[in-house]
């Protein structure tokens, strides 16, 4: 990344009116947003973007590094030559910059009234910061590399989408003491800040003069706080009315002019009166507060990465072009303090300067004897262009290699590993990230299972190998006969196996419970079954066999059971209303009858799929005991 020493410029946008030239500031943005909530949509949409905003800023970390945002500068019908206009362009990026970053000289008045004013509120330093484009620009602008991203009478209005990814300041009399306004939220998309060119910037030059209250240029910095999602500290009016950030006390309207020094409180609490989203006159406007500097960088953030894309290559400087370094890396070896970094740069202006995390090297990019670590390389070269990269130099994994592995068998305990570092430096080994280490890469007496072999060295070289010892074994089963349950009523299965592959004698075990020294189980139901097998040195094999139903072919040996019901009720309630037999098999010759316990025969029948109601000759039997006999033929 390079950046250019002692040149950084800055640009923001927003709407305000002056009712004349030494009255009183007051803002067009409101209006602004006040049209666009009455467009389709609008509404929901401001509503969701601010419940993220308010929700990611309580989550904000501090900045490691700048929210870059490219500006570009767009004057309109205003006569304003080139030059000047490239001045007060400068002159307005440097003043948003120094109210960002809360390096304006005018914060020693914050600093000496904070104390007995404002005692619960801090002033902000925002991570975010401005450039004035010089690279990259859209085509047809007549803008070569390295020129500012300045143009004269090139755009109307307060959007361009030629100029997505800049955030544009459109510079144009507004009339009606109007100073400037902005969308409360933009997009990036060629939006931005429109102004008033008699209030952007702190330069009067090429026949435009900048007014008096209003010179400092405070007019762009609080308009980009609006772009930036930052409302008004009274919100919607009145005491009641919120600016939905924190830290911002309650007040019920604008102040304008120049309050210096004053307590003044108007709801609660002494309203913060420099906050640059007042309507103080310029001098008197000097900070943002830490909830609006986290508000605005939340917003960049999760809204804006376009702007945030756009600077890696928009804001360079002119004379930084073509200026590039190459870096080497080579990362420490196995022995220790070996790495290095060498860095050779191209174009630029001579002579340059090598900075690695603050050792210099004048005239000489390689840096070596380095140990592993990150290390921040800068080179400046005679232009004061500054090329910067974070390294990261690694150390190299040892030559692990796997010299052997034996199995355990049977689970006899006897599984071993080898394993050799083919580095120059000496090694430790140790198992399965054990407390213990050894200098040697053998390892015995291992049951079965994957195991992890590190080895280090006293130069931090680290490395590991993944090894499984497996327990083996030639054990299996081979199946003789399996057949599945054939029976209605009777759990016929069996299953006949086989070991193969051990040491005899065999122990088959049943289900985890019945053992045999043959391996065949019978009389099984349907269902899973599991047979193990154990050989005369301990070693095990298992497997489950599955049986079923299988009625195509009823089995010889099925015994053939009668059901006989001892009683049925028939009453007309559709339950247990006749009285038959059941046969698990099918049967011949059957004969069926029936005495009352007179010995009267009240029903006979020779069909085995006969069913009696309870009656004779049409009417129902009374309540009582019967007898019967049933005679059949089966097999």
């Amino acid at each position: 990344m390079f950046r250019k020493v002692n040149r950084l410029l800055f640009v923001v946008f927003s709407i305000l009116i002056v009712g004349n030239a030494w009255g009183q500031r007051t803002c067009g943005t409101d209006s602004v947003h006040a049209l666009m909530m009455g467009l389709p949509g609008y509404d929901r949409a401001y509503t969701d973007r601010l419940d993220a905003a308010n929700a990611a800023a309580s989550d904000r970390l501090e900045c490691d590094v700048p929210l870059l945002i490219p500006v570009a500068v767009h004057f309109q019908s205003t006569g304003i030559p080139i030059d000047c206009a490239i001045e007060m362009a400068v002159s307005q990026v440097q003043t948003l910059n120094e109210d960002f970053a809360a390096t304006n000289g005018d914060l020693a008045e914050w600093v000496e009234s904070q104390p007995t004013i404002w005692p619960s509120i801090d002033n902000g330093e925002s991570c975010i910061s401005f450039c004035l484009a010089t690279l990259d620009h859209p085509d047809g602008f007549g803008l070569d590399e390295g020129d500012y991203a300045v143009t004269l009478d090139q755009t109307t209005g307060d959007s361009d989408a030629s100029w997505s990814g800049y955030l544009n300041f459109f510079v144009r009399t507004l009339g009606g003491g109007t100073l400037g306004y902005s969308p409360l939220g933009g997009n990036g998309s060629g939006d931005g800040v429109t102004c008033d060119p008699q209030y952007f910037g702190s330069v009067s030059c090429g026949g435009n003069t900048i007014s008096g209250a209003f010179d400092m240029g405070r007019t762009i910095t609080h308009e980009v706080g609006h772009y930036l999602f930052l409302e008004h500290p009274w919100g919607g009016g009145g005491c009641a009315g919120d600016d939905f950030v924190a830290d911002t006390p309650a007040t019920d309207g604008p102040q304008f002019g120049c309050p210096s020094g004053q307590n003044i409180v108007n709801c609660t609490a002494p309203i913060l009166w420099p906050s640059y989203m007042d309507y103080c006159d310029d001098a008197c406007l000097f900070m943002f507060s830490e909830g609006q500097v986290a508000r605005m960088e939340t917003y960049v953030t999760d809204n804006l990465q376009n702007l945030l894309n756009s600077s890696t290559t928009a804001c360079e400087e002119a004379l930084c072009i073509g200026f590039d370094v190459a870096v080497n890396v080579v990362g420490e070896s196995c022995n220790g303090n070996d790495g290095s970094v060498v860095a050779s740069s191209e174009g630029g202006l001579a002579p340059y300067e090598y900075v690695l995390n603050g050792a210099l090297q004048v005239g000489n990019g390689s840096f070596s004897n380095l140990p592993s670590n990150t290390y921040t390389l800068e080179v400046l070269d005679g232009n004061s262009c500054v090329f910067s990269q974070t390294i990261t130099l690694v150390q190299d994994e040892p030559d692990l290699e796997l010299v052997s592995v034996v199995n355990e068998h049977c689970s006899d305990g006897a599984g071993q590993i080898a394993v050799q570092v083919n580095e120059s430096s000496t090694f430790d080994f140790s198992i399965n990230a054990g407390d213990s280490w050894q200098d040697t890469g053998s390892f015995v007496g291992l049951s079965g299972g994957t195991y992890t072999i590190d080895v280090q060295n006293v130069f931090g070289c680290q490395g590991s190998v993944e090894v499984e010892v497996l327990n083996t074994s030639e054990l299996d089963l081979v199946v003789e006969s399996k057949e599945n349950v054939r029976c209605t009523w009777f759990d016929n299965g069996s299953i006949d196996v086989r070991a193969v592959g051990g040491d005899e004698p065999y122990v088959y075990v049943y289900n985890g419970a019945e053992t045999s020294s043959s391996g065949d189980f019978t009389l099984l139901p349907v269902g899973d079954h599991l047979i193990r097998v154990e050989d005369a040195v301990g070693c095990v094999y298992e497997e489950v066999f599955a049986l079923v139903n299988d009625f195509s072919n009823l089995g010889n040996d099925c015994p053939c059971s009668i059901y006989v019901p001892n009683a049925f009720t028939p009453d007309g309630d559709l339950q247990n209303e006749v009285w038959e037999v059941k046969a698990s098999c099918p049967v011949s010759g059957f004969h069926v009858q029936v005495y009352d316990r007179w010995g009267v025969l009240v029903f006979e029948s020779m069909d085995a799929a006969f069913f009696w109601h309870g009656g004779v000759n049409g009417y129902y039997l009374d309540a009582e005991l019967f007898l019967y006999r049933i005679t059949y033929q089966w097999g």
